[in-house]
């Protein structure tokens, strides 16, 4: 009976892959603006301007940190990593994919920073890196704004674990 049950949910559940479509063209757009917009921001080093791509209540989730939840947190998180590296990195941002339902859209994507030469480079921070991130995004009045965000170094090696 139990093998009946697993089935029948089996047929009428659908894949969580058919549950969110791939997002409509114009989100994608508004997105992929928004990346590009946010890569020119990060080279003028203007961590106020970067705040505003977050939602009000928006968590960001960064490496080997605790969250930080809020606009204003957010805002100093960045402030704090533009004083820290003189010139600012370059960055690029490439969404691989981005699926939508109505007003959110989830977006999987790869990022690269590499310092110019001669920069400041951040204690304990090569001088490329690159990783993966995810981030959702809510649409509210009009405009597609991040709500959480996380993102991951392949080339920085992990903390290293203490030992009991």
């Amino acid at each position: 009976m139990r093998c009946i049950a697993m089935l029948l949910v089996a047929l009428v559940v659908p894949p969580a892959a058919s549950v969110a479509a791939q997002a409509p063209a114009d989100a994608r757009r508004a997105i992929d603006a928004n990346n590009a917009a946010w890569a020119r921001l990060t080279a003028a080093g203007h961590s106020d301007s970067l705040a505003e791509f977050y939602h009000a209540n928006a968590v960001i989730y960064p490496p080997n940190m605790s969250a930080l939840q809020g606009r204003v947190a957010i805002r100093e998180f960045f402030k704090m990593m533009n004083t820290m590296s003189s010139p600012p990195p370059v960055l690029t941002l490439r969404a691989d994919s981005v699926w939508s339902a109505g007003s959110w859209a989830l977006e999987l994507g790869r990022w690269t920073w590499v310092w110019p030469a001669g920069a400041k480079v951040p204690p304990g921070e090569a001088q490329a890196d690159s990783g993966k991130y995810m981030v959702r995004w809510v649409q509210e009045k009009g405009r597609w704004l991040m709500m959480q965000d996380t993102w991951s170094s392949d080339v920085l090696p992990r903390p290293q674990q203490q030992k009991d």
